[in-house]
């Protein structure tokens, strides 16, 4: 498992200068780390370091996911209402 994070993280840092950032590694990456920090058997201070870099890429994945589109004064103001 930490073998398979640190190839991803290193695909992830090669391929982001490429296409930019990929959303969908960057969140197999957060999953992995959160998986080793789970992980009762591993050193303490390795798990700490997990739990560190997975909230770390958590804000990667949350920095990149799109926002929605904010409604316009008039459609808070009347609803149904859409402006186009």
């Amino acid at each position: 498992l930490v073998s398979s994070a640190l190839h991803l993280m290193s695909h992830y840092s090669a391929s982001a200068g490429q296409s930019g950032p990929c959303l969908k590694l960057a969140s197999v990456i957060e999953r992995h780390l959160r998986a080793l920090a789970g992980h009762n058997d591993l050193n303490p201070v390795l798990r700490a370091t997990c739990q560190q870099l997975s909230e770390q890429w958590a804000a990667v994945v949350d920095e990149a996911l799109p926002r929605p589109a904010r409604p316009s004064l008039f459609e808070r103001l009347v609803p149904g209402a859409r402006s186009h």
